[in-house]
């Protein structure tokens, strides 16, 4: 067993919340997701393998992953929100054309909310870097 999937099932263990079939095809259609998707995208892999999956039971996975901090939500305000499996910082980019999200590697950014914080009179209750772009598939 993989440490992911050794930390997945420490925090369902912990969160009281069961690791059903359903949250287990969200989460492997995530793994197999080239980028960051969005919940309907996650719903039509997740349909491929199982046609009698609900919408709303994929967004009711996504909510219960999210919430015990197995996935992260990346929100964007002209884009539907985005879903990741990498909870730990890290830095994203989004094709400003198509909406795709993608990580951008070996980029360190520490912790953010601790090196911003002393520069402003905000309390910091979170902290994420956008980075926008066009991709490959949108240049062409």
């Amino acid at each position: 067993m993989s440490r992911v999937e050794q930390d997945i099932r420490d925090k369902f263990r912990r969160s009281g919340y069961t690791l059903t079939s359903q949250r287990r095809a969200v989460l492997d259609a995530l793994r197999d997701s080239d980028g960051h998707p969005s919940a309907e995208e996650i719903y039509l892999a997740v349909k491929k393998k199982n046609p009698r999956v609900a919408l709303g039971t994929v967004y009711q996975a996504l909510s219960v992953l999210e919430e015990i901090g197995v996935i992260d939500t990346k929100h964007w305000s002209d884009s539907p929100t985005r879903y990741d499996l990498n909870t730990e910082p890290h830095c994203d980019i989004r094709c400003v054309r198509c909406g795709r999200v993608d990580e951008i590697p070996d980029v360190d950014l520490g912790d953010l909310h601790s090196r911003l914080q002393p520069n402003t009179p905000y309390e910091i209750t979170e902290a994420a870097l956008v980075v926008e772009g066009i991709c490959p598939a949108c240049r062409t």
